[in-house]
């Protein structure tokens, strides 16, 4: 059987409301979606990797540094609509892909194996979509509300998504003993399941913990999960990208790409 193709999609918004501009805002010399691009690019998995976005400013820069860009529709409210209409154009020029992977534009080090990982969780299962996941770092890191947990069967898919403290126990505290899932922001969806995705519902859970990725199993698909151990995460912050700045300046943080 042929191996599935993939597209990676990394959809950039320049307007938005924390943090305006942020696809093009400045990581060591380079703007962010510079890093995210090629870091990207690295992954064996992928087949294409295009950047989607609303705004002219960044398809200027994206071309300028020889990647390929497509300007969708202002009207979209988030990226795996964009990935949609990606999709749906090279689909019309006559490109189909298998997996299509939604790429955060704000992780300028994203690690190319992260990708490949999520490519293979849907390639090699039945899943209709797939992610990521790592150990939990602390009781801090897993008690967040801002950082999604997952719970996971023996082959690795989804169970439940949540923010609360998953698994649960009697004393309503956290367990050092436990193995907690935390889950990160990537993810990979069948083609033909994407348009799907975005035609269904909210559901009930969904609108409880106002995960969307809920929906899809609370209507019956299967979510997979790879494991990793380590992940850096994105940069959601003007702040943060200040003291990421200051940590390349220092040596702390060394940049690999040329």
């Amino acid at each position: 059987m042929a191996e599935k193709t993939a597209i990676g999609i990394i959809p950039a918004r320049h307007g938005s409301t924390r943090f305006p501009g942020k696809p093009l805002a400045d990581i060591g010399g380079k703007p962010m979606i510079w890093h995210t691009y090629h870091n990207a690019k690295k992954s064996t998995r992928l087949s294409k990797l295009v950047v989607a976005t609303d705004d002219q400013r960044i398809v200027d820069v994206v071309k300028d540094f020889g990647g390929e860009v497509f300007m969708t529709d202002p009207k979209w409210e988030n990226g795996t609509e964009r990935c949609l209409e990606v999709m749906n154009k090279l689909k019309e020029e006559g490109s189909s892909y298998d997996i299509v992977v939604n790429i955060q534009g704000d992780e300028p080090f994203i690690e190319a194996s992260h990708i490949d990982s999520v490519v293979d969780v849907v390639a090699t299962s039945d899943a209709v979509m797939g992610s990521l996941c790592r150990p939990h770092i602390d009781e801090a890191d897993v008690m967040s509300v801002n950082n999604v947990k997952v719970v996971l069967d023996v082959n690795q898919f989804a169970l439940y998504f949540s923010r609360a403290l998953i698994p649960y126990n009697k004393k309503g505290a956290y367990d050092p003993d436990t193995k907690y899932w935390r889950k990160l922001g990537i993810y990979s969806y069948r083609a033909d399941f994407l348009p799907k995705f975005i035609e269904m519902p909210a559901s009930l859970l969904q609108k409880s913990e106002d995960l969307e990725q809920n929906k899809v199993i609370e209507a019956g698909y299967r979510i997979r999960m790879g494991i990793v151990n380590e992940a850096v995460h994105g940069v959601d912050t003007p702040e943060q990208l200040v003291h990421l700045n200051e940590l390349i300046k220092s040596g702390e943080i060394k940049m690999t790409n040329s």
